[in-house]
């Protein structure tokens, strides 16, 4: 496909055949991801929906970069408008998704600071945030690490919606992504269409890179201010934004680009060699780097929470505190008689 008519290169060009190689190796590269992925989910003491985005972009991904390899040999489906929107489509919107994970287990990270000590008479804390006995009245607070721990219910309400928002504002990045990328195929005949995409993208990708730095801003402040907020949750999360981030300033740099043709090799069509490495490390391997980092290790058990994380909007009330408790018990004693069985 060309012409004369300018629309906005495709980030990452299309499979060339010399895509072939990359495409397959980076198909491979997350399905590394897969196998991680099950035994978190079939293992009880890590099984969780935390990381969702991460699980659901290295699926994706793998079918995406099959597709690329295919292409690669593939005149016809090369230049296909289809398939070049729903790569558009996915890969520039999957980078934000990832970040919401990190707003999730910040959440939690909140949350959890705001805690006070678990009652004696419990038969176990339970596995989830959201179902965390309240402090009893004749304890007030406890020492954990030598920092003091005190029930905060007020804080606790307060971060939550902090947090429900927080999480919110990162559609105000996702939908101009999706409307700017689902239209990519309008672009390419169309002026305003082509004007409509392009600053679509360049929205998306300059609020998603904002809301990360201001992300960044609150899980500093948190660990600044709030004693029971560990250096090494934050600096774990600070990581993965600057995965991120890495991908939103890569897309921000190369998006004013056009061509002609989408098998163009000139500058600036996001074909040519050094085009390629760029979008392939700056983009692909950095996605990679950030799932990695959030199904990888077991979040569900280093940020003490649940499977779901913190997800109820007020604490639990007395009575579903009481069934929980009913619950471990009975789990505990299930164990302690099948031990004894055996």
């Amino acid at each position: 496909m060309s012409g004369s008519f300018a629309f906005p290169a495709p980030v990452g060009g299309v499979p060339l055949p010399s895509d072939f190689g990359p495409s397959v190796f980076f198909a491979v590269l997350y399905a590394t991801l897969i196998p991680v992925c099950i035994y978190r989910f079939m293992d009880r003491r890590s099984r969780a929906l935390l990381a969702v985005s991460s699980t659901m972009t290295s699926i994706e991904r793998i079918v995406v970069f099959s597709l690329r390899a295919i292409q690669s040999h593939n005149e016809a489906r090369r230049v296909s408008k289809g398939l070049t929107t729903y790569m558009q489509a996915t890969i520039g919107v999957a980078y934000i998704g990832i970040a919401t994970d990190v707003v999730v287990l910040a959440r939690c990270l909140l949350v959890e600071s705001t805690r006070g000590p678990t009652p004696p008479d419990s038969p176990g804390a339970p596995s989830t945030s959201s179902l965390h006995p309240t402090t009893p009245p004749s304890s007030t607070f406890h020492l954990v690490d030598g920092t003091v721990m005190v029930d905060q219910p007020r804080k606790r309400f307060q971060y939550r919606r902090f947090t429900d928002i927080w999480k919110l504002v990162f559609l105000a990045a996702t939908i101009p992504g999706i409307i700017g990328n689902v239209d990519f195929s309008k672009g390419m005949n169309d002026q305003s269409a082509a004007d409509k995409v392009m600053s679509m993208r360049y929205a998306s990708s300059a609020i998603a890179l904002t809301l990360f730095i201001c992300s960044a801003g609150v899980l500093i402040w948190a660990v600044r201010t709030i004693p029971s907020v560990k250096r090494g949750k934050v600096a774990y999360l600070l990581a993965i934004l600057a995965c991120t981030s890495s991908t939103a300033i890569y897309r921000l740099a190369v998006m004013y680009n056009k061509t002609t043709s989408l098998t163009s090799t000139a500058p600036g069509s996001g074909n040519t060699i050094p085009e390629k490495v760029e979008f392939y490390i700056f983009h692909i391997v950095s996605d990679w780097m950030a799932c990695a980092l959030l199904v990888v290790p077991n979040v569900r058990q280093w940020f003490n929470t649940g499977p779901l994380g913190d997800w109820r909007a007020v604490d639990p009330t007395e009575q579903e505190i009481r069934w929980a408790r009913e619950r471990e018990l009975a789990k505990a004693q299930k164990k302690s008689g099948v031990a004894q069985a055996v």
